[in-house]
């Protein structure tokens, strides 16, 4: 065989052998990316805490990117608050005394604030202006290359994963794509998750139709706002508003009487669907007063003209209410304010029960 034939052989041998071995470190690094992969599904499906998911993923980047330096980082939306979500030796440096951020490289935040490029590659950063302000650290650490992908929570938040990598060991920028893709996918899916928690929980103490607590709920949490009042020595008042409408409820109707009422009321106050024609609502008072002008201010605000055509609305609400310490259980105060509200005989307005009889007005209750 002719020199020149066998020196071409010998060549197409060392580059078949040299593509085999990219071919195989390919092939392993795939198999390593998703070997986890049953009791990664695993832990997103049991809605394992998030804290735990996301600190699981962090050593599994880690892993998989052995010779890269992962670095974790949380922004706002505006990309004005920056934190670690962990930190280290290497870290370090990039914090302040109070452990905050000292600085944010240009590139980062340009980056963060272009959700529509969730990954980015730079090369060259020792040289790059915009990321001067972490030079020490990269010099430091001889960094030359970094690897960006962001996440964002759907919350408000934005979760980076950077890959700096050192020029001698870089990883082949097609297996990078495909790690930041997989952390990617993994991040959306324990944020879809733990999104899908919150609903589920809201759905099961909140009506879909109207937004307001159920039946349970709203008994769960009054019974803490009377534990709460015995203790202090505060006072309550519970509201029955029956709806004097004969006709079928209106579901968009209805909700809009619950946004009404929640405008009525303050924000830690408590409005339930209680039953299918009649909603309450719970209140803490100082004064027994106090109960009254909620229900005139409700009353008046339903009265408004913009309201002519809900009819659930136009045709009136009977309003009965009764207080605690007067009555010392939730369900001796609903059946106070449940006849409160019967004693107005299917007109609009309010009544208040105090000691067992109806009054139009508080300052009844003493007269003689």
């Amino acid at each position: 065989m002719p020199i020149d034939s066998s020196n071409l052989l010998l060549k197409e041998q060392q580059v078949l052998r040299s593509r085999v071995a990219c071919l195989e470190k390919e092939r392993d690094f795939v198999k390593s990316l998703y070997s986890d992969m049953p009791q990664m599904l695993q832990a997103v499906s049991k809605g394992a805490l998030l804290s735990s998911s996301l600190n699981s993923l962090k050593i599994k980047m880690q892993n998989q990117l052995s010779n890269a330096y992962c670095l974790f980082i949380v922004c706002d939306k505006e990309c004005l608050q920056w934190r670690l979500q962990y930190s280290d030796s290497i870290s370090d440096c990039l914090l302040n005394s109070n452990s905050q951020l000292s600085s944010v490289p240009q590139a980062l935040i340009t980056f963060a604030a272009s959700p529509s490029c969730p990954k980015r590659h730079d090369i060259d950063i020792q040289s790059a202006s915009s990321w001067k302000h972490w030079m020490p650290f990269l010099k430091d650490h001889a960094f030359t290359d970094v690897s960006m992908v962001s996440v964002s929570d759907c919350q408000g938040s934005i979760y980076i994963m950077l890959a700096f990598q050192r020029k001698e060991t870089c990883l082949e920028s097609e297996l990078m794509a495909l790690a930041l893709d997989s952390y990617a996918a993994w991040l959306s899916a324990i944020f879809e998750r733990a999104q899908a928690d919150q609903l589920l929980l809201e759905e099961s103490h909140r009506d879909s139709a109207t937004g307001l607590l159920r039946r349970y709920s709203f008994e769960n949490s009054f019974g803490i706002v009377l534990k709460d009042s015995r203790r202090h020595f505060l006072r309550a008042a519970l509201f029955s508003l029956r709806l004097l409408s004969s006709s079928k409820i209106n579901k968009a109707d209805l909700k809009v009487l619950a946004e009404v009422m929640s405008e009525t009321v303050r924000d830690n106050d408590l409005i339930s669907h209680y039953d299918e024609r009649e909603l309450v609502m719970g209140i803490r008072i100082q004064h027994l007063e106090d109960a009254e002008v909620v229900a005139a201010k409700l009353l008046k605000s339903l009265r408004s003209s913009k309201y002519s055509d809900n009819r659930l609305i136009s045709d009136g609400l009977s309003i009965g209410i009764a207080f605690y310490p007067e009555h010392s259980s939730l369900e001796s105060l609903h059946k106070a304010a449940l006849s409160a509200s019967n004693s107005l005989k299917n007109t609009s307005g309010y009544r208040l029960e105090f000691h067992g009889k109806c009054y139009e007005t508080s300052s009844d209750f003493y007269s003689l």
